[in-house]
């Protein structure tokens, strides 16, 4: 049986979604594909799909994959006490989108439970809440986790609105299921 800590419930979720957005965005490249009108210059789909939000105040689906990837990088890298790896956010592509799941998928294998575990009553500052903080352990499930989880659904929603074909359990996929 497997110890539950800080690291065992979060790393591991996160890695999770992010494959899970990852196969979708190949299913939103596949969808948009068939889609694509032969007189529309090639990717035009794919582009009004990545370009594309529920409602005008919100991030378009670009940014909802990049921020998500931001919220799981340096959330961690500010819990484990480490520098995250520095995005340009210049993706435009459903390829450049994959590319940074898998460049934070890469970051995430590097920490390890001694880096997370243990840090729980130490103190999480953020640059725009001067003056204040929370303890490691409330930032993580009260802030970084549902905010990462905010960004993740709303990628997906906005690809279910274009016509994706995808459902829950493109979301929540690849559950470890054993045998009894």
């Amino acid at each position: 049986m497997q110890e539950t800590n800080m690291y065992s419930v979060i790393v591991p979720a996160m890695m999770k979604t992010l494959e899970s957005l990852s196969g979708m965005l190949d299913k939103a490249a596949v969808y948009a594909d068939s889609k694509q009108p032969e007189w529309m210059p090639a990717g035009s789909m794919q582009h009004a799909i990545v370009t594309d939000h529920l409602i005008f105040d919100q991030f378009p689906l670009v940014r909802q994959v990049q921020a998500a990837c931001d919220n799981a990088k340096l959330g961690i890298a500010r819990i484990a006490g480490v520098e995250a790896p520095a995005h340009e956010d210049t993706e435009k592509t459903i390829p450049e989108l994959k590319e940074r799941i898998a460049k934070t998928l890469e970051f995430l294998r590097t920490i390890t439970p001694e880096q997370l575990n243990g840090r729980e009553d130490e103190k999480a500052t953020l640059r725009y809440m001067p003056g204040k903080y929370m303890r490691m352990f409330e930032y993580a499930t009260l802030y970084m986790v549902p905010n990462f989880y905010f960004h993740a659904t709303t990628a997906y929603s906005i690809m279910r609105k274009n016509g994706v074909p995808l459902g829950k359990g493109d979301y929540i996929s690849n559950l470890p299921w054993q045998n009894i």
